[in-house]
């Protein structure tokens, strides 16, 4: 077995366009929702346990910090590549602090704080989108076990790298073949009663087919490609969004497992973005396991018509 200590890389599957990033670092990370006992580097007072901060909030450094952005420790990209490597992963992985208290829900997060979090992470996306090395960037969360976190203390990651993903390909060329697909996405959201809350000119909305009950996406109602570019009036509505979700998702399911990420195009210095495409936050109960007709068939399978999850989201 190859150490923990090698450098991550890139490895592609020519049969099945399969791309997996192997980073043998990961093994290294401290579970503490598999039964370890740690002392959280996430804590306030804990901050020795963390690289430095790339950005925080406040910014003084005087000050209590309520947010911050450190390096991820154990990532999936380098920043560097190792001489001779062959196929390295490259680029940067963040890991967003969001509290500096051991806190396991964002609920638990005051709501003017939640939105600077939220502020954070789109200062340090616009940081990464100046960068003519990386390609595309994505926030995402793991909250529970079920959806990967290894840690209770609540956070997210913020990655960037040198290529564009399949799930962003994908999404490009069926936004290519159509007219407008985010404004027919709305539409016909409202017209099959998939709306589950709105705040500023966000909407929040089940997709028409959802892998899992209650998946939600969020997304401006007018186009804007890139989420780091947008106001803060915006920024406000998807942290008004995002904790109304979740408090809908958590008293339907008490503690319910879930994941989220950002979907916003390449970096424009690489391409430009299509002029009718919305970034949207994508949200993913994890409430059904993925078994082998998913994993094998690349089908996703759910138990709850799309307006139903809908309906049960609005109404909690």
């Amino acid at each position: 077995m190859r150490s923990t200590h090698a450098p991550p890389e890139l490895h592609h599957d020519p049969l099945t366009t399969r791309t997996v990033f192997v980073a043998p670092q990961r093994a290294e990370r401290p579970n503490e929702l598999d039964g370890a006992s740690i002392r959280c580097p996430f804590c306030a007072g804990n901050e020795s346990l963390t690289p430095p901060d790339l950005l925080r909030v406040p910014a003084a450094l005087t000050e209590a910090w309520r947010a911050r952005i450190v390096p991820n420790q154990y990532p999936i990209v380098a920043d560097n590549a190792a001489a001779g490597q062959p196929r390295p992963a490259w680029g940067v992985h963040d890991v967003v602090i969001e509290s500096p208290a051991h806190v396991a829900s964002i609920l638990a997060i005051d709501p003017t704080a939640w939105r600077e979090v939220w502020e954070l992470c789109r200062q340090r996306l616009a940081d990464v989108a100046t960068r003519a090395d990386l390609t595309w960037a994505t926030v995402f969360k793991n909250s529970g076990r079920l959806a990967g976190a290894s840690l209770e203390h609540v956070h997210s990651q913020l990655v960037a790298i040198n290529f564009v993903p399949p799930a962003i390909a994908a999404e490009l060329a069926a936004a290519a073949a159509a007219s407008d697909p985010f404004g027919d996405l709305l539409r016909q959201a409202n017209a099959d009663d998939r709306i589950v809350a709105t705040a500023g000119d966000l909407v929040a909305l089940v997709p028409p087919a959802p892998r899992q009950p209650f998946e939600t996406w969020i997304l401006p109602r007018h186009p804007e490609p890139y989420f780091h570019a947008t106001s803060m009036s915006r920024v406000a509505a998807l942290a008004t969004l995002t904790q109304l979700v979740i408090s809908r998702l958590d008293r339907l399911l008490p503690g319910a497992n879930y994941n989220w990420w950002l979907h916003q195009p390449p970096s424009a210095h690489h391409a430009a973005p299509p002029a009718d495409w919305h970034w949207h936050l994508e949200i993913l109960p994890r409430i059904n396991g993925l078994a082998g007709f998913e994993l094998g068939a690349g089908c996703h399978i759910t138990t709850a018509l799309p307006r139903d999850s809908a309906h049960l989201l609005r109404n909690a």
